[in-house]
């Protein structure tokens, strides 16, 4: 049955239940029973998922459109015509509440992020907006989910770098690229903490022309927060010239929580782990039940291996060491991953024997991080998920939108407890539209 999610009604099961009355049937004087005063009404509340595909030229789009449902198993769900349009001057970046029924978007290029009430279909309505250009000194910043009550926006500026050089001998001594970092209620989109100072330089990168250009990816656990970095080298022959980093180990800042201060750089190479700790679009780092941080690290090609490795009280341990390119037997690389519970979570990630990031050569793995094993999902080929944002947990299922390029996809809904490479039902259909990607389940 075609359906486009018009309905912005909410589906409710409703459980009614009736008492009886008992009567004697013997004498007009045997008393009656009186009825029993009816079992309160229980309503269930389902959640509201919303579905999102960024809709531009090429592979660089730009705007973002997006509906709300309650029922991803069944159906058609299409984009033709319909959706509501989320503010963005490029990608929108967007994440929901827990529940589904609130929906926040910062427009990157744009400088200002809005909160959602989300009422299904495409019916959004907006009850805050903010404009954080100021208090970061870009249109450009980055933000990210902390948890149910604030949000970090982020923002390294690496095309201001300065580089430093001795005053003697005039050789390079390493670049400084300053960082700005605030937090944001979710409440009502106020604006607490803003701090800015200047990225700490590690040993390995004074030793390399390697600089930091990029910070996200933050993870906030106790009293500290985790910001992932991304590199990129200098070219002492043309300055205005980036080059690849060379990526001698891996690294990750950390900050005082909530004062967002006293920076430094903690770094692992356990397993010979290389490479960016700041991914892209998809989330990097994820909190466990033990209170432990597993984090993935993205690598620009296949001179690295995929590792995701664990933090915890804030430093890498070393004792441990996830390597998703030896489990899967391919050269991998990723721009992060999804985590389901209890040690289980869902990697994509593309093949650099056959391509390259951009290029459609992706799949999904899932991967017991307790356990140290990876499974390759059979899931259609010619898939491109360089964009794909996020993912969502519910009721012990695990829900992606996969499209293969230029055709029609479907939601896929995992079985987070089975170990199987089908083990997953294929629910609604996703039209395929021209320059259009589905980059999400909320």
């Amino acid at each position: 049955m075609k359906n486009k999610f018009q309905n912005s009604m909410k589906l409710f099961a409703i459980l009614f239940f009736a008492g009886f009355i008992l009567t004697s049937c013997s004498s007009d004087d045997d008393p009656i029973t009186p009825e029993p005063d009816p079992e309160p009404e229980v309503v269930e509340e389902l959640r509201d998922f919303t579905v999102a595909i960024s809709v531009g030229s090429g592979r660089n789009p730009a705007k973002v459109y997006t509906q709300a449902l309650t029922d991803l198993s069944v159906g058609d769900i299409s984009f033709d015509g319909f959706g509501y349009e989320m503010p963005s001057t490029r990608t929108a970046r967007i994440f929901t509440s827990n529940d589904g029924t609130q929906l926040y978007d910062l427009d990157y290029g744009g400088g200002r992020i809005y909160k959602f009430d989300v009422n299904g279909g495409q019916d959004y309505t907006q009850v805050a907006e903010k404009n954080v250009e100021f208090a970061m000194g870009t249109a450009y910043p980055r933000w990210t989910k902390a948890n149910e009550n604030l949000a970090s926006i982020q923002y390294a500026d690496g095309g201001n770098a300065v580089r430093v050089f001795d005053e003697i001998t005039e050789e390079y001594i390493r670049t400084d690229v300053t960082l700005r970092i605030m937090t944001v209620s979710l409440d009502n989109l106020d604006i607490g903490a803003v701090e800015q100072f200047e990225i700490p330089v590690s040993g390995v990168d004074a030793g390399t022309y390697d600089y930091v250009n990029r910070v996200d990816a933050p993870i906030i656990v106790g009293d500290k927060a985790y910001y992932g970095m991304g590199k990129a080298g200098y070219n002492p022959a043309d300055p205005t010239a980036r080059i690849p980093a060379v990526y001698p180990n891996v690294e990750t800042l950390v900050v005082d929580y909530p004062s967002l201060t006293n920076p430094r750089i903690i770094s692992t190479n356990v397993g010979g782990a290389k490479g960016a700790t700041n991914g892209y679009r998809t989330p990097v780092a994820h909190l466990d039940e033990n209170g432990d941080i597993f984090q993935i690290i993205s690598v620009p090609d296949n001179t690295f291996e995929t590792h995701i490795l664990k933090l915890r009280d804030g430093a890498y341990d070393e004792s441990y060491d996830f390597n998703l390119s030896q489990l899967l037997g391919e050269n991998t690389t990723s721009n992060g991953w999804f985590y389901a519970g209890n040690g289980i979570g869902y990697v994509p990630y593309a093949n650099t024997d056959l391509g390259g990031l951009g290029d459609s050569v992706w799949s999904v793995a899932r991967v017991d991080l307790y356990n140290n094993t990876a499974v390759k999902l059979n899931l259609p080929e010619n898939l491109w998920l360089q964009q794909y944002q996020n993912a969502v947990v519910e009721d012990g299922k695990f829900y992606m939108a996969i499209t293969p390029t230029g055709v029609e996809g479907n939601i896929y809904i995992f079985d987070i407890e089975s170990s199987d490479p089908n083990g997953f039902t294929v629910g609604a259909s996703l039209e395929s539209l021209a320059d259009a990607t589905y980059i999400g389940v909320y």
